[in-house]
């Protein structure tokens, strides 16, 4: 792909500080719902967390709200310390609105794809950072000789050892990073980098990008569906506050 002019979003990164913001906000919500009325596993399912049942009855809005929740304080500090330092790169590439667009459509592909793979219950937004990286490999893609000047290696080694170690670690969800890799790649080479112009094209990559959602989230649903013997596309009344 042949490299043309780079524009750069040059104002405040106003959506990453944003989105650490509300991460934090509902970090401090889980703290006090924690302390005095919960268990801890009760609160991150009653605030949203990743668990197959309960998406698969009907509470997909779970795709979405496990990337704003975290299991604890070491946790969410890795994760806003890596969307401080990366995510400002990723929205003066991609702009204000393309850049929440493709961390949105990140987070819930690495929810997404946890939820085909994985039966655990998951949490972070991890899956929504790799998606940030996601984004910068299309960056490499459209402008690899600036990738190069500005990054070197050092996405690449840092993809290749979170993902190593997700492997070979316990207690980590590889599967929503690969999600969110991917997810973030496909989002952003949907709506492309920041001044680049809107076509028929990007139109007809936004549209199999749901499409893609759309049939991954139905191929979950109809299998687990089948495994808890409930019809696929029910909508269950379930209290989580007992």
């Amino acid at each position: 792909m042949a490299e043309g002019f780079l524009y750069v979003n040059r104002k405040k990164p106003v959506v990453t500080y944003a989105l650490i913001g509300i991460n934090v906000a509902m970090y401090l919500a889980e703290l006090v719902l924690q302390t005095f009325f919960m268990s801890h596993g009760q609160m991150l399912l009653v605030l949203g967390a990743k668990e197959n049942t309960l998406i698969t009855v009907g509470q997909y809005w779970r795709l979405l709200t496990a990337a704003f929740l975290h299991s604890g304080l070491s946790h969410i500090a890795c994760n806003m310390f890596a969307l401080f330092i990366w995510g400002r790169n990723a929205e003066a590439l991609l702009g204000r609105a393309r850049y929440l667009a493709v961390y949105l459509v990140s987070g819930a592909f690495g929810t997404l794809l946890s939820y085909l793979c994985s039966p655990a219950v998951a949490v972070g937004a991890s899956g929504a950072i790799f998606g940030l990286f996601g984004a910068l490999l299309y960056f490499r893609l459209r402008h690899r000789r600036m990738f190069d000047q500005v990054f070197g290696i050092q996405v690449l080694i840092i993809i290749g050892m979170n993902l190593a170690m997700g492997f070979m670690g316990q207690g980590v969800d590889n599967f929503g990073h690969i999600g969110g890799l991917l997810g973030g790649f496909a989002a952003a080479y949907a709506v492309g980098l920041y001044g680049e112009r809107m076509d028929w094209k990007h139109l007809l990559c936004v549209l199999g990008l749901v499409a893609a959602f759309a049939a991954l989230l139905c191929i979950g649903v109809v299998r687990y569906s089948a495994l808890l013997n409930v019809p696929p596309f029910s909508f269950l009344p379930i209290n989580l506050w007992g």
